[in-house]
């Protein structure tokens, strides 16, 4: 059970960075467009980005409290995550 909390620890790290890059994209074509589509979509990746790190802060400091049911969920959620943030940008990027 404590490899499937790392495991979503380090997918939580990677959704972490996947966020902070569309926050960068996002910030970058904000400056440039100024559109509120494109502010919606920064406040969007930036609340995203504030419910990572508040899990991340969760799974590190309540790892041992976690049964094993509730850490396959929590893994299983958190990689669809990190799939969803990867092709929103892949997409964005392009």
């Amino acid at each position: 059970m404590e490899s499937v909390m790392t495991l979503t620890m380090v997918l939580t790290a990677v959704c972490v960075v996947l966020l902070m890059l569309l926050i960068g994209i996002y910030s970058k074509n904000l400056r440039k467009i100024r559109s509120p589509f494109t502010l919606g979509l920064l406040i969007f990746a930036s609340l995203f980005l504030l419910q990572n790190l508040v899990s991340f802060y969760f799974f590190f400091t309540m790892m041992d409290y976690y049964v094993a049911d509730v850490a396959m969920h929590v893994f299983i959620q958190t990689l669809l995550q990190a799939i969803a943030f990867s092709i929103l940008l892949v997409i964005t990027w392009e």
